[in-house]
């Protein structure tokens, strides 16, 4: 039996985490919720499998949504990472991760489940290369 997926979510509305971790809690992952950017640092560098980052990429601060996707990536080679965004197509290619996937705001939970899934059937976490 595989483990559970452990996905990290970083959005700063509330309401937004809360809905989307009980959606992701529904098709059998384990949600790990981060208010800011700080806090998703805390807990990439504090879990050891973090399997997806779901990051807004219109989050600003001491560290924005961007940075902790590359820090997540050189943290985690493996990890898949899920922008976010109020404009998706307005996010720089080279400030994303490679591979990554983008969204709009607002989304609902089963969209990220689709994406999680079609990351996960796109390469095998053997062959993920670091971006």
């Amino acid at each position: 039996m595989s483990r559970q997926l452990s996905v990290l979510l970083l959005a700063s509305d509330g309401l937004t985490r809360q809905i989307t971790a009980n959606g992701l809690a529904m098709y059998g992952y384990e949600a790990l919720l981060a208010r800011d950017g700080a806090e998703a640092m805390r807990i990439l560098e504090a879990e050891r499998r973090v399997d997806v980052l779901v990051t807004d990429a219109d989050l600003g601060g001491e560290v924005g949504g961007l940075a902790v996707a590359k820090a997540a990536r050189l943290l985690h080679p493996r990890i898949d990472v899920i922008y976010t965004g109020r404009a998706p197509h307005r996010i720089p290619e080279p400030a994303k991760v490679k591979g990554a996937p983008c969204i709009r705001t607002p989304y609902q939970p089963q969209q990220i489940v689709g994406m999680i899934s079609e990351l996960r059937q796109r390469v095998p976490a053997e062959e993920r290369r670091v971006a």
